[in-house]
């Protein structure tokens, strides 16, 4: 054969396994596409596609088995919806091949392991309600799920126990009990009523310190605000009285009841629990939000009781289609209003419901604030004949019982309000609100209305807002923003004024920076120092002269725009720096910032933060000047508390960014130590490179330890400098409710706590190392029993 002919057959012989492979996967794509889409509307019926599917995949099992079983794993959970369509699909498998059954069951308690030890703990919970599900289609042995159950409940009995990680069993045998627990009681009745014994014993001994840090309102009027595995268990007792009958979850292997009479069952593979050595952080608990019943629902089906398992149902199904499709928030909305079982409940009820759920989560939302938002307003303009208006319905609920509402979910409501008013041309029911004008300052209303104004005036003109609200309320609209500049022409001399005048003149006259310096340098540092002016006393507005003149006059000559603002700032650093050295110091510019832009607390924000990341101002001195006795004013205003959590962001974020490196580039060692180690066991040649790669990778490690550690000692200082003056600040408040004989308990005590809370909870993770450093030298046992509650409450998040 000629040598042609060789090359001809290489060549075709190369093009026939390609050809396979572009097969291979065409016959893999289409299979996935198959499984993925059944359960879906469709001209035949649910049963009759399950069936042909189930025909389709018997005559590729013994080509593609694994492939067609990791598929169904993963649609099962990826459409949880659906998970009684794949339970029905792997009943129809195993009546068809018993081997494809065990197979299945292998592959899904090896991949349960893995979803464990990552810490996908709702992942993990869908996984375990499948194999639950799997005893209806005849797939598992009712006895077999009986023993995995036993084995959850059983962490319930360690010592030592990690309330949060039992939790997370007794959670995720609840959840699994509307699938299964009716074939359960059936077969097992005796085993399900010890089941029922031990869960109830666990709950009623459980403790509850975290429940009233994570409740929307401190009342349960008028809704009850039921921590989650109480209202769950009280749901499922329910549906068990009722002979676990419900009408939400879709059942399509009752059609099979003959077909499966005769299948072999399986017990489940050994499944060993996750140990509490495990390097794991477990969900933490929460409070179920409740904003609607029965009686708000004027016409249309009739909303679910709060203990009924249908409630649950829709709203698991709901706050999993906004977590699947938060990143398209138009997607998202679309996604909601198709809801398939809209007939049966009044959807767009339950969807605000579960909206303003999110919103207010404590410890934090599950998404961002904004998104919530954003959502909103695309429902309103997608549904405009309903949404709008059980919207306006919830706006008003809320807003009456803003008195008794967390300090941290009323903070956000206003952000909320006022971002949906700019979408909405700033319309409400403002004429509701002129009562308001005779109210005390003091009013949670008037505040609320007052704070909601303001943050409007950050996404609109001044003169449009005035038109908008009535005549009646400009009372309450905050002063138009504009900057307060104490050296002014027209306001006659004063200290300092002249020294002004001089910097200005010579930053106009583009004077050289050491001129600048000297110019600077020359200025008194109290008003009282000035030798051509007759005081008797310093100007209290006037905390450092040479801080005041410098700040004031560069705050100045950027007031026209934020950006000019920069520019300025950023031009005339080193003037700034040599008037700005110490703590106090830069608490005094922070003052002077006050002053100049009282009027506009959102400048006040933007350049306190400017500062910060200029390092003119550190962390620690704007947290001592926001619990200065010259902030009491401004002290509770939401403005505050928004630079705050900038501060803390900004404190935190460098940190887990240096951290997330560090264990990239440890993995990475640890790789080539085990590559490298391997070789010398096989004795095979590795090199001098992968020794030197090594050395290398260990110096980069050491670089980040060593970048990581003094921004790690950075953070933790700034915490506990904050605690501390969250202490001293509610033990003043104390002391000097007990010397005047007042309540302690004032509103301005509670709003106080919730802001402590409010820290505790935004920053758990960060805290979480401290714990022991709190415990020991702040949170100890002498302190208050209202301020230790607060510490007790934030570590039950996670012990």
């Amino acid at each position: 054969m000629s040598r042609k002919r060789y090359e001809d057959r290489d060549r075709d012989d190369g093009r026939n396994r390609k050809r396979r492979k572009v097969d291979l996967n065409d016959v893999e794509d289409k299979l996935e596409s198959l499984i993925n889409r059944v359960g879906e509307k469709s001209s035949a019926s649910l049963e009759n596609n399950l069936q042909q599917l189930a025909n389709v995949l018997e005559a590729d099992l013994p080509n593609y088995k694994e492939r067609i079983l990791k598929i169904i794993c993963t649609c099962a959970t990826n459409s949880p919806d659906k998970i009684s369509v794949y339970s029905t699909l792997v009943g129809l498998l195993n009546v068809k091949d018993y081997k494809c059954g065990e197979d299945f069951l292998d592959l899904m308690v090896d991949d349960l392991k893995n979803v464990l030890k990552s810490g996908s703990f709702e992942r993990a919970q869908l996984m375990i309600r499948f194999l639950a599900d799997l005893v209806n289609t005849k797939v598992v042995v009712p006895s077999s799920l009986m023993n995995l159950f036993d084995n959850f409940l059983a962490v319930t009995m360690e010592d030592n126990l990690i309330q949060v990680r039992s939790d997370w069993f007794v959670h995720t045998v609840l959840l699994s009990l509307p699938w299964a627990g009716k074939e359960l009681w059936t077969t097992r009745a005796s085993d399900c009523e010890r089941l029922f014994n031990t869960i109830e014993i666990y709950l009623n001994n459980r403790q509850k310190t975290h429940v009233d840090g994570l409740r929307v309102w401190s009342s349960d009027h008028p809704h009850l605000q039921e921590e989650y595995l109480d209202c769950l268990w009280a749901q499922i007792q329910k549906l068990k009285n009722d002979n676990w009958v419900e009408h939400h979850i879709r059942r399509p292997y009752l059609s099979f009841a003959e077909t499966f009479a005769d299948a072999l069952q399986h017990p489940l593979p050994n499944f060993p629990i996750l140990s509490r050595e495990e390097n794991v952080e477990y969900p933490p608990p929460h409070v179920v939000f409740r904003m609607f019943d029965y009686t708000d629902v004027p016409e249309g089906p009739t909303m679910p009781g709060a203990h009924s398992v249908e409630r649950y149902l829709v709203e698991e199904s709901l706050n999993r289609i906004i977590n699947t499709h938060y990143k398209d928030r138009k997607e998202c909305a679309s996604q909601l209003m198709k809801f398939p079982e809209r007939e049966k409940i009044p959807l767009e009820y339950c969807i605000i419901e579960v909206i303003f759920g999110n919103l207010f989560k404590l410890p934090v939302s599950p998404q961002l604030e904004l998104f919530y938002g954003s959502l909103l307003v695309d429902l309103c303009k997608s549904q405009q004949a309903t949404i709008p208006g059980v919207l306006a319905q919830a706006t008003e609920l809320l807003y009456e019982r803003i008195n008794t509402m967390n300090t941290t979910c009323l903070h956000r409501f206003i952000t909320w309000l006022s971002y949906h008013f700019s979408q909405f041309q700033y319309k409400w029911t403002w004429d509701d609100r002129i009562a308001l004008t005779e109210e005390s300052p003091d009013s949670p209303h008037r505040k609320f209305v007052i704070e909601v104004l303001e943050k409007c005036l950050r996404s609109s003109y001044y003169e449009f807002i005035l038109e908008v609200v009535p005549e009646s309320l400009h009372v309450l609209v905050p002063p138009k923003p504009y900057f307060s500049y104490r050296y002014e022409e027209k306001s006659g001399p004063s200290p300092g004024h002249e020294h002004a005048k001089g910097l200005v003149d010579s930053i106009k006259a583009r004077k050289p920076m050491d001129e600048l310096l000297t110019l600077v340098n020359n200025i008194p540092n109290s008003p009282s120092d000035e030798e051509d002016m007759d005081y008797s006393q310093d100007d209290p507005r006037i905390p450092s002269l040479k801080i005041d003149v410098c700040f004031q006059v560069l705050l100045r000559a950027g007031a026209k725009s934020v950006s000019h603002t920069f520019k300025a700032l950023d031009k005339f650093e080193k003037l700034l720096r040599s008037v700005v050295t110490n703590e106090e110091e830069e608490r005094h510019c922070l003052e002077v910032l006050r002053s100049f832009w009282k009027l506009h607390p959102q400048m006040i924000h933007i350049v306190t933060d400017r500062l910060i990341r200029m390092q003119i101002v550190h962390s620690g001195s704007f947290i001592n000047w926001l619990f200065s006795k010259e902030m009491a004013n401004d002290f509770h205003r939401s403005y505050m508390w928004e630079i705050l959590h900038s501060v803390l962001r900004k404190a935190t974020k460098q940190t887990k960014k240096i951290k997330a490196d560090l264990e990239k580039e440890r993995i990475k060692l640890e790789r080539l130590e085990d590559k490298h180690k391997k070789q010398n066991e096989e004795k095979s040649e590795s090199g001098v490179t992968d020794i030197e790669e090594i050395e290398i990778k260990r110096q980069e490690v050491q670089g980040h330890t060593d970048q990581l550690e003094p921004m790690q000692d950075e953070q933790k200082q700034v915490f506990i400098v904050l605690f501390q003056r969250f202490v001293m600040m509610l033990n003043q408040h104390i002391a000097r409710c007990e010397e005047q004989q007042q309540e302690i308990n004032s509103p301005t005590f509670i709003a106080i706590l919730d802001r402590l809370r409010e820290v505790f909870y935004t920053y758990h993770r960060e805290i979480k190392p401290y714990i022991s450093t709190l415990d020991t030298h702040l949170f100890t046992s002498d302190v208050d029993h209202h301020i230790l509650n607060i510490f007790n409450q934030y570590r039950a998040l996670s012990t």
